[in-house]
């Protein structure tokens, strides 16, 4: 990587770093500096593996060259050149003490096995106002809009501020809260375990960021409040506030609005539950989350009206010498007002398409509350204990008009969900010499969900299935879904170390599941009595319950630079279901899970990574419930007794190799998945309406993957590719027929950005993907254009402009279907340097667009969905830097 001044003309300096054996030395830090003009930029460049270095120049200017290697003695020159010249030189070992060469040398990037460590102050010009202003300026770091980091091209999964978690871990609030002033050093930690001595042991595959604050930062206050006024009564109030000493760090956030911001998204809670480290660790969990049915409460992000009243707080105070108390809240309060508009065409039959008009009007009120307690010695032991709760309850009206051949039926719900959740966590990992260390963790949990919903038809429906009473021209249905859920999980795992290059993994644990599960569907008749339709095959009342313990053991061994570690599990499946108290399943089945693991290394920046598993798992207890349950105005739902566990192979295999001599890091991923028997739908349609079963099938699926991304940095310019290509080959069954699909999506994505010092930088982006989805009967390709361009300015010192751009362009390439739409956003920044006092205005929806649109595509249906947004925004601010 080099950064470099902007002028007229400049010149290359080259050459080679070696040791006194004329060895070369990778990632050596170069710094050059104008003599002459101590405030003009730096020219900054690290040695690739080769030790080979190169710096541009300005034309006939002195600078001091600094070169600076961990271990050795640092190396003055000076240089002034007329033309392009190759120079090498030689590092001399240091007799000083490690601790001496960090603090004299001040070394711009340390890359040292799985650490990256940066110096922010070599890279900052003074224009720096958060945390996400100087990650975007460190080699190998991208920072996108939300605030997501990757570092050389892996996402982060932990954000810590002084070795402490910052709030949740979600690295999104302390990158767009924190000052950069602040800040003394960012590390970015690979491979990372919260347990010091379970590194080297678990493969963790986790990216941690952690924030070095400066010294004279160590015990202060910092945030921001905002508080701003627009028209049609918008308004918006937004503190941010911080605490950080050695021994207490307190956070407090605040959103208060009705400009159509959304304070927490369903990205966030599933963030706040463990977010992609989850992912990593239990697949199932993470996936499960998005169905439940406070995710789906948080879906939608476009509105025709949203306000929020959002708060989060956090603690982190130090105990003892060894013993830590972290515990944050969360609570928010939504109003949101929806408008959607659908035309479908049927893919299935002769049926003529439908138009839908969708509103909703939603309420929204949850917490979630967690205590953590944790008490490390660092070097022996680790033993935690983590108390969740998690509560939440809403409201949601809709109202839905379906037009199909100039015949109108309108279909009007009310739903009301809530849910609490506690959980109770322990886990020890106890380290008891070098050849043995013990993690165990226990979970105990409860959870009730309840969801009450009333449904207004003007038509019979399903009327050969539903036993409705006809009294006028509506019906009116009332369900309730309730599920009570407890669980306890153990999972234990020992690290034997054999030798150096020779472990052994046993492992065991089991789960346990029980689960009461109850449907209710019926008819609220005229006079307030109630039609049950319990002889038609509807209700569930269904206890059940499900074991798993498992045993087995990994190998891990060392060969060069080549790590492999085979494993095997041998997991029980036994589970039991009634349904009114009648037994409808009794089964025990085991399964064999071979695992394997390979990872070779080249060097600390190319690494090569294999892996394979075969998985098991479990369907979601609805899924048993083999009596009728409406699940929309035109679907009907029945589980399954004769269910199974699910089996599937995974195959991964993962390159990665990065140059912060070149500014050069790239990525290739490939992945195949293939199913041995899954958990499927069976379909019965006709016209509109759907009777859906859950089936256990041997049928053949598989996918594959394949995504790569390379970006490249030069002095003012950051380029980057990414592409994808997704193939699907799967069976689904409808109207009892067996029906092959293909389906196959690619996408590529090119950004460039600029990285001016002076100048307006501009991110301009094109992502263009194709889709389509082909069976016997059926041919449907999409096609969608997305380019966006940002824009941010700073000018005459104390004033950021910045303007956000997006078009949208699709075309059904099979119907010659186009439409298109266009989003800009555009702020006006001021602040004085010398005050704690900014203004901003600030527009969203700047052209003032109804609706946002887009296509989606199924085995049944082509849909072209319009869902309008809120109209223009315009909204003055004012904020108080502390």
């Amino acid at each position: 990587m080099t950064t470099t001044i902007t002028s007229a003309q400049s010149h290359q300096l080259t050459g080679q770093i070696t040791d006194s054996l004329q060895q070369a030395l990778p990632n050596t830090n170069v710094i050059a500096s104008p003599l002459n003009n101590p405030d003009a930029p730096i020219t900054f460049s690290i040695s690739s593996t080769k030790g080979q270095y190169k710096l541009n120049l300005a034309d006939s200017t002195s600078y001091l060259i600094e070169i600076t290697h961990l271990g050795f003695k640092k190396i003055n020159d000076t240089i002034q050149l007329s033309a392009d010249l190759q120079k090498n030189y030689q590092m001399q070992p240091s007799t000083t003490s490690l601790e001496e060469v960090i603090i004299q040398q001040e070394m711009a990037v340390v890359v040292k096995e799985d650490t990256i460590t940066y110096r922010t102050d070599q890279f900052k010009t003074g224009e720096e106002r958060k945390l996400r202003d100087i990650l975007k300026k460190l080699p190998g770091l991208e920072v996108d809009k939300a605030g997501n980091v990757t570092v050389n091209g892996k996402p982060v999964t932990k954000l810590m501020v002084d070795g402490k978690t910052f709030f949740t871990g979600d690295e999104k609030l302390g990158v767009n809260n924190i000052p950069a002033d602040a800040v003394d050093e960012v590390e970015a930690l690979d491979n990372y375990s919260d347990v010091a001595f379970l590194k080297g042991l678990e493969d963790s595959d986790q990216l941690a960021l952690n924030i070095k604050l400066k010294e004279g930062k160590k015990k202060f206050a910092f945030g921001d409040i905002q508080a701003g006024g627009g028209v049609e009564d918008r308004f918006l109030f937004h503190p941010k506030l911080f605490y950080y000493s050695p021994n207490t760090a307190i956070n407090l956030i605040a959103d208060v609005n009705n400009i159509g911001q959304k304070s927490f998204t369903v990205k966030d809670y599933i963030d706040f539950e463990g977010g992609l480290g989850l992912s990593l660790e239990d697949q199932s969990a993470y996936f499960s989350l998005y169905r439940d049915d406070f995710a789906q409460f948080l879906q939608n992000t476009d509105f025709v009206y949203n306000k929020n009243d959002f708060v989060a707080g956090s603690i982190s105070q130090r105990l003892g010498p060894k013993t830590n108390l972290d515990a944050y809240s969360i609570f928010n309060k939504s109003k949101q007002d929806q408008l959607n508009q659908q035309d479908i065409a049927y893919q299935t039959g002769n049926q003529a398409n439908e138009f839908r008009d969708l509103t909703t009007q939603q309420r929204l009120l949850f917490s979630i509350n967690k205590i953590k307690l944790r008490y490390s010695d660092i070097n022996t032991i680790d033993l935690r204990a983590n108390t969740t709760v998690k509560y939440n309850e809403g409201d949601q009206l809709t109202n839905l008009n379906s037009t199909i051949n100039n015949s109108t039926e309108f279909v009007n719900t009310l739903a009301k969900p809530d849910q609490v959740e506690v959980s109770q966590v322990f886990n020890l990992n106890k380290q008891f010499s070098y050849k043995h260390t013990t993690k165990v963790e226990a979970t105990l949990s409860h959870k009730e969900q309840n969801t009450n919903r009333l449904w207004d038809f003007n038509q019979a429906i399903f009327s050969d299935l539903i036993p409705l009473i006809n009294e006028d021209e509506t019906y009116n249905l009332n369900q309730n879904v309730y599920n009570r859920l407890n669980s306890v999980k153990l999972n234990a795992k020992h690290y034997w170390v054999l030798a150096d290059f020779h472990h052994i993994y046993p492992k065991a644990g089991f789960r346990l599941f029980q689960s009461d599960y109850n449907t209710l569907d019926e008819q609220i008749l005229n006079n307030g009595s109630r039609q049950s339709f319990q002889n038609a095959n509807f209700n569930n009342r269904l206890d059940f319950s499900l074991s798993t313990p498992y045993a087995g053991f990994q190998y891990k061994t060392q060969i060069g630079k080549l790590v492999l570690r085979p494993g095997i599990i041998y997991q029980l499946f036994d589970w039991k279901a009634q349904q009114y108290q009648t037994e409808i399943a009794n089964t025990t089945q085991g399964v064999w899970l071979p695992e394997l693991f390979v990872e070779y290394e080249f060097n600390n920046s190319e690494k090569l990574k294999l892996e394979y598993n075969r998985r098991s798992n479990f369907s979601n207890v609805n899924n048993f419930a083999n009596r009728l349950r409406l699940t929309n105005f035109n679907q009907l739902y029945q589980g399954n007794a004769n269910l199974e566990n699910q089996i599937y192979n995974d195959l991964r295999l993962f390159y990665s190799s990065f140059s912060l001599f070149k500014g050069l890091n790239y990525s290739l991923s490939a992945n195949y998945n293939y199913r041995e028997s899954s958990i499927r739908n069976q379909t019965e349609i006709e016209g509109i309406d759907q009777v859906v079963t859950s089936i256990f099938t041997d049928l053949p699926e598989e996918r594959f993957l394949l995504s790569g991304n390379i970006t490249k940095r030069i002095p003012d310019f950051s380029f980057s590719l990414s592409g994808n290509a997704n193939w699907s080959n799967y069976s689904r069954i409808i109207n009892q027929s067996v029906i092959d699909y293909q389906s196959n999506s690619y996408a590529y994505n090119v950004r460039v950005r600029t990285r001016f010092d002076d100048l307006p930088n501009l991110t301009l982006n094109m992502r263009h993907s194709f889709s389509e989805l082909n069976s016997t009967n059926l041919t449907n390709k999409f096609t969608r254009w997305s380019p966006d361009l940002e824009l941010e300015y700073d000018f005459w010192t104390d004033f950021i402009f910045n303007f956000n751009y997006n078009y949208t362009y699709f075309k059904n390439n099979t119907t010659n279907n186009s439409n298109r739409f266009e989003l800009a956003d555009a702020s006006l920044y001021y602040n004085k340097e010398s005050s704690p006092w900014a203004f901003e205005v600030s527009a969203t929806n700047l052209f003032n667009i109804d609706f946002r649109r887009e296509n989606s595509l199924s085995e049944f249906t082509a849909i072209d969905r319009r869902t309008f947004i809120q109209p223009r925004t315009l909204l003055l601010s004012i904020s108080y830097k502390l």
